[in-house]
């Protein structure tokens, strides 16, 4: 029974890094290498205007979460936190402290819609995926107050 757990987990995790890099390529070249990376200097309080959370931590394939954040002052950025399952909802205030980048490959989450016609799942963009280009790693907190 073991071997056969760890064979599943095995084909699971070889299946999904093939997946991922076929599509993440294409993906990352129409909209992910737009992005505009910055140095986050310090850590702020920032409102979360949309959340996209990984749904599997960290492992051979390293994941990050994608979420829209707005300043005090107005500015909106993409904030990615590597290997955080944490969920955040539309305006809830977070903290979020400057990181490094990952020196590998990280893969993001996507929104998927299930076509009701034909049982095929669709990528849907995030409106903030053209739109929004700063980009900054960062760990995200709830706030205490």
């Amino acid at each position: 029974m073991r071997k056969l757990l760890k064979y599943t987990f095995v084909i699971f995790i070889l299946s999904s890094k093939i997946y991922s890099q076929n599509y993440s390529q294409e993906y990352s070249d129409s909209i992910q290498k737009k992005w505009k990376y910055f140095r986050l200097r310090q850590s702020e309080k920032v409102i979360v205007v949309e959340h996209t959370p990984i749904q599997i931590l960290c492992g051979i394939t390293a994941f990050a979460s994608v979420t829209i954040v707005k300043t005090t002052k107005g500015d909106t950025f993409r904030v990615l936190d590597l290997c955080s399952l944490k969920k955040f909802t539309p305006n809830e205030e977070v903290n979020i402290s400057p990181e490094k980048a990952p020196s590998s490959n990280v893969n993001f989450p996507k929104k998927y819609v299930v076509d009701s016609k034909n049982d095929n799942k669709i990528i849907e963009e995030s409106n903030y995926e053209k739109t929004i280009l700063k980009t900054t790693w960062a760990s995200i907190e709830k706030s205490k107050e």
